[in-house]
C-alpha cells in the first residue's frame, strides 16, 4: 500500500470513528431494564405502533362523552407507569388523548417484537435510538421504500443492536460488582489479624516484622484515600438497605 492510500484509509478511519457517537444513546439506556408487558398491555402497544387512532375506536365523536376512552383502562395506565408510552396532545378535538412510543418504548419494540411496519421506523425517524442504530448509515426514505428481503436485514440488525445493548446493561451491574467485591476482599484481607496471619513466618515462627510494618503501611495509605473511603461508604448504605429489606428490620 503506497503512502497515498495508508493516508486515505487513516483518513477514512478517523472520519468514520468521530460519526460513530454512542453517547447519547448509551445514555438514555444506561439503566433500561426488561419490561414485564401482559397480553392486554402488547394489544394496545401494537395499536399505537400501528398507528391506530384509540380514540376512534369508541365510536363517533358526538358519543366521546359517554364512552370510556382506551386511555383510562388500567393496561394503558400501566404502559405509562412504565414509561413506554407517553401522552400527547390531541390535535382533533380537545380532551382527546393521544399517545406515542417513548425511547425506552421504541426499544422495547425493537427488541422484543419481530414484527412491526417500517411506517414505524420512519415515525420515529428523530429518536435517538434510531438516529443512533439506523440513520446514522441510511436515509430515512430509503428505509421506509424497503423490499421484505432488505427490511427483514433491517429488523434482524437492529434486534442484534439491542441484544448487545442488553449486554452492556449487564457489563455494568458486573463491573460494579467487581469493584465491590475488591472492596471487600480489601477489608477483609487488611484487618490487623489478617494482616499478622498473611505475613511470612521467620525461622523461629514469628510473623516477618518487616512484612507487617510494609502491609500496616499500605493500610494506613488507604485510609487516607477519600476515593476508596466514598466506595466503602456506598458499598456500606447499600448493605444496610438490602439487610433491612431481608431482615425486615428498622
Amino acid at each position: 500500500m503506497n503512502n497515498l492510500n495508508s493516508i486515505n484509509l487513516v483518513s477514512y478511519s478517523n472520519t468514520t470513528r468521530a460519526k460513530m457517537d454512542y453517547s447519547n444513546y448509551l445514555s438514555i439506556l444506561y439503566d433500561y431494564e426488561k419490561k414485564e408487558v401482559g397480553s392486554e398491555e402488547k394489544s394496545i402497544l401494537f395499536k399505537v405502533i400501528n398507528g391506530v387512532d384509540l380514540s376512534a375506536q369508541i365510536g363517533s365523536y358526538l358519543k366521546l362523552r359517554d364512552k370510556d376512552q382506551i386511555g383510562d383502562t388500567s393496561a394503558m395506565s400501566r404502559l405509562l407507569g412504565l414509561k413506554l408510552v407517553s401522552e400527547k396532545k390531541g390535535l382533533i378535538l380537545r380532551g382527546m388523548r393521544k399517545y406515542q412510543l417513548t425511547s425506552a418504548g421504541l426499544f422495547y419494540v425493537l427488541s422484543e417484537t419481530t414484527t412491526y411496519p417500517p411506517s414505524l421506523l420512519k415515525k420515529y425517524g428523530n429518536d435517538p435510538i434510531l438516529l443512533a442504530l439506523l440513520y446514522e448509515y441510511f436515509e430515512v426514505d430509503t428505509i421506509a421504500s424497503s423490499t421484505g428481503r432488505f427490511y427483514s436485514l433491517i429488523t434482524q440488525y437492529l434486534r442484534q443492536c439491542c441484544r448487545i445493548t442488553k449486554l452492556m446493561n449487564y457489563l455494568k451491574f458486573e463491573l460494579e460488582l467487581n469493584a465491590r467485591l475488591l472492596a471487600f476482599r480489601i477489608m477483609t484481607m487488611y484487618s490487623d489479624s489478617n494482616i499478622l496471619s498473611l505475613s511470612p513466618k521467620s525461622e523461629s515462627g514469628d510473623s516477618d516484622v518487616a512484612y507487617y510494618e510494609l502491609e500496616s503501611n499500605m493500610k494506613e495509605i488507604l485510609t487516607k484515600d477519600k476515593k476508596f473511603i466514598e466506595h466503602l461508604h456506598k458499598i456500606n448504605a447499600d448493605f444496610k438497605n438490602g439487610f433491612k429489606e431481608f431482615t425486615h428490620s428498622d
